[in-house]
């Protein structure tokens, strides 16, 4: 089987215990202390945001008030899966404007990807639409703006 396939399912596995389905009991997230992210480190307020190490061994940022959210400020660039379906944006966040990848399993939303222009990584992904998805683009907001102070 294909290193990223194997990847991709220890990720979904590992993420499925995160968001519930079918797992019998939910997995323990680890809090763990806050890794070093340049610029991205002063964007997430820490009253909202705390940092968990999930069950794959990855950092993930959980929402202390929105049950299921999470985001990968470093995440894996395995969106090529055969399994999954990638629906490419654009949206403006600050002065900035970002691809976003939305990644759907069949039609079931799996993750939203953002890429800022010229970057080699993306900057990062969340698992959960809605209101989680407006507090990710909260996070890139104030990247922005601390980037843009660090430019002054």
């Amino acid at each position: 089987m294909h290193a990223a396939r194997l990847a991709r399912c220890a990720r979904a596995a590992a993420l499925s215990g995160l968001l519930g389905g079918c797992a019998q009991t939910p997995a323990t997230l680890e809090p763990i202390d806050a890794p070093k992210l340049g610029a991205l480190d002063s964007a997430y307020d820490r009253a909202k945001w705390r940092w968990v190490r999930n069950p794959d061994g990855r950092a993930l940022l959980t929402h202390t008030e929105l049950a299921k959210c999470f985001v990968d400020p470093q995440p894996p660039q395995d969106v090529h899966d055969p399994g999954f379906t990638v629906k490419r944006s654009e949206k403006t966040i600050g002065s900035t404007r970002y691809e976003v990848m939305s990644v759907f399993e069949k039609n079931d939303f799996w993750e939203a990807i953002y890429v800022r222009p010229g970057a080699k990584r993306p900057v990062l992904s969340v698992y959960a639409l809605g209101r989680c998805q407006e507090e990710a683009e909260r996070i890139l907001a104030a990247y922005e703006k601390a980037l843009g102070s660090e430019k002054k």
